[in-house]
């Protein structure tokens, strides 16, 4: 085989055949396992042309009982048969398909084999053979009966994944072998097969009795499963996950498993209602019950449980929307809870959030440490992530300092002595961005930002005296001498962004505009945020609605979002940009959340003559009880709240 001439997911350099022979080899074969995962899958997203001159060479590993790591060379063959599905014909090599229809009767073979790990593993495996459906499910359910328990119950959740793909000579049949396994005397069995029909028959309403009652017991028998994890905790967070859509379904085995005796059984169900709540907003009886967990025995259980009420907590200032406090007491009682959760904060860290949220001072001395850096408390640069899970990570260091501009009599002594010319960028950033949030409350800061102008901060530094406005004119020679060559000695990116930032703080200070037009015109499509700072020069801006114009048509979102925005900033006719501004709100209709939604929400709600059609589309959108959010973890919750409030002030602002 001229394995050199073949194309692979990463570097290409392996010598393959080493590799083939190191899977039969007990101290080598996991590494050459990992090592062949590297190179034919990677992090998928296509099929190269090594995997599946490879297929034989694996499925022969997988066959034998010499090799070790039989069940991670199934998982190989697993991955990349899922990546065919889901990228379609052109993102597999040649000979893709041929080479796994080859392989589906010996993995069904495989289905007998002596080992039950390696059962399970093929299982999992023929998952991904939809069009040979039939063959597998006849094959799953013929052998039924003499596996072992925990095979049982991965071969019943496979059938339910291929239900979809079953002819129907064969579906009517397999539908009523799950729903006599919903009778079957062993609890487990009977949600596999529950989940199972969940899967099979989406839409449909989910028996909650053989849920419950399964979860609520022993649920060891999953501990081998390729399906769930071997923990209680992880089991109960898979199972109830698996319900998919039925949300009333998932809130009810939440609510139940938030009061088991057992703490692995409420941590999997304070995961799940995360999982639940960063999608949905229906299941409101949930946070009565978090509120009770955030005093739990358990760590893990009200760290989750007051994470998931500070994601609740709504600051919404920049919508003028009041704090809601409720709260503040539930986190003020866990300011000095510092029990260690791994791969989580500390619950006095989640509590201090909750606490600026919600406008409550008793999280000023916890604000003043983190800035301070007596000790450490919020990352100093957000993380995002999709919905896939709900992690625990903390709102960034001025994401929880931005709606706290009340306290900037309180904070400023802490935070000045920290923006000095040497100060770090990352937490010098942090720091900037936090007062560029308050604008005009930042204004005793203005000559420190000032000091800062000579460094590699400038652009963020100009970018926070233009937020403070006139208020900091001690700043404008130092602006002035910066306008000739406004990124003289950055680097590249550091450039393009004080050429921009420079000139618009130059006018928020000074109130001249002619610096910010000369500069932004040949810069128009560079970068949107270019757009967003002519909006703001109004008037002024308007030999550059032509080129406005032509943006507001362009295919990047944030590219037509800012343009359209600028365009009704400058000529003061809402038709000039609206119906690029409405649709990200509309798309939320069809379940899709873009990052720049927000942005437009919040630019709709400074316009006055909005279109009839478009407060219907708003309300709409208030209607719907999904998460109206790109994002996961807290910003899943806390954006689409952010998002309804200015929604809803802008529809009940435009209505009679």
């Amino acid at each position: 085989m001229p394995w050199a001439g073949l194309g692979y997911a990463h570097s290409g350099k392996a010598d393959m055949p080493s590799l083939f022979r190191a899977l039969l080899v007990e101290e080598e074969a996991f590494d050459a396992a990992d090592e062949l995962l590297n190179e034919l899958y990677h992090q998928g997203g296509f099929v190269c042309s090594a995997a599946v001159a490879a297929m034989p060479y694996l499925l022969e590993a997988a066959e034998s009982p010499l090799a070790g790591c039989r069940c991670e060379v199934l998982e190989i063959v697993g991955r990349l048969a899922l990546t065919a599905r889901e990228v379609g014909p052109r993102g597999v090599a040649h000979g893709w398909t041929e080479a796994w229809t080859a392989a589906v009767p010996r993995l069904l073979a495989l289905l007998d084999d002596d080992d039950p790990r390696v059962r399970r593993a093929a299982a999992l495996t023929l998952a991904e053979a939809v069009a040979q459906a039939d063959e597998v499910v006849g094959a799953l359910r013929g052998g039924w009966a003499a596996q072992d328990r925990v095979t049982r119950l991965d071969l019943v959740l496979v059938a339910g994944s291929l239900a979809g793909s079953l002819t129907a000579a064969v579906l009517p049949e397999t539908l009523a072998w799950l729903r006599d396994l919903t009778r079957d005397p062993d609890e487990q069995v009977r949600l596999a097969a529950t989940l199972a029909l969940a899967e099979a028959l989406p839409g449909r309403p989910v028996a909650l009795e053989p849920v419950v009652t399964a979860l609520s017991g022993d649920v060891t028998a999953w501990s081998g499963s390729e399906h769930a994890s071997g923990t209680p905790r992880g089991t109960v967070w898979w199972a109830i996950d698996r319900l998919g859509d039925d949300v009333d379904a998932r809130e009810e085995v939440c609510l139940t498993l938030l009061a088991h005796p057992v703490p692995g059984h409420r941590q999997g169900a304070v995961r799940a209602a995360a999982d639940l709540l960063s999608v949905s907003r229906r299941p409101r009886r949930l946070l009565p019950a978090l509120r009770e967990a955030t005093a739990d025995p358990d760590p893990e259980t009200r760290v989750y449980a007051l994470h998931l009420l500070a994601a609740h907590t709504l600051h919404g200032e920049p919508a003028g929307i009041p704090a809601d406090g409720r709260d503040a007491d539930l986190f003020a009682g866990r300011l000095d809870d510092r029990a260690e959760v791994r791969a989580a904060p500390v619950a006095a860290d989640v509590a201090v959030w909750g606490l600026a949220w919600s406008g409550d001072g008793r999280a000023l001395p916890g604000l003043a440490g983190w800035i301070g850096g007596e000790r450490a408390g919020t990352p100093l640069v957000s993380a995002h992530g999709g919905k896939h899970t709900y992690p625990t990570w903390l709102p960034s260091l001025a994401g929880i300092l931005a709606p706290c501009s009340a306290w900037a009599g309180e904070l400023l002594p802490v935070i000045l002595p920290r923006l000095h010319p040497g100060v770090r960028p990352d937490l010098g950033g942090a720091l900037l961005r936090t007062l560029e949030a308050w604008g005009p409350a930042a204004a005793p800061a203005a000559s420190r930002v000032a000091g800062l102008l000579g460094g590699e901060l400038r652009h963020q530094a100009a970018e926070t005296l233009g937020a403070i406005g006139p208020a900091a004119a001690s700043a404008g020679p130092a602006l002035r001498d910066l306008l000739e060559d406004p990124g003289a000695g950055l680097a590249p990116w550091a450039r393009r962004r004080a050429a921009v930032a420079v000139p618009w703080a130059w006018w928020r200070v000074t109130g001249d505009p002619e610096p910010a037009l000369r500069a932004f015109g040949p810069r128009l499509g560079e970068e949107h945020a270019v757009s967003r700072r002519l909006a703001d020069l109004g008037a002024h801006a308007s030999r550059h609605v032509p080129v406005l114009r032509l943006l507001a048509g362009a295919l990047d979102p944030w590219t037509a979002v800012e343009a359209a925005h600028a365009l009704v900033r400058i000529t003061g006719d809402a038709a000039e940009g609206t119906h690029v501004l409405i649709r990200p709100v509309r798309d939320l209709l069809d379940g899709t959340a873009r990052p720049v939604v927000r942005t437009c929400v919040r630019h709709l709600a400074g316009i006055e003559d909005l279109l009839p059609g478009h407060l219907v589309t708003m309300e709409e959108v208030l209607e719907d009880d999904r998460r109206h959010s790109w994002d996961g973890g807290w910003a899943a919750i806390h954006d689409d709240l952010e998002i309804r409030a200015t929604l809803r002030a802008t529809v009940g602002r435009s209505r009679p």
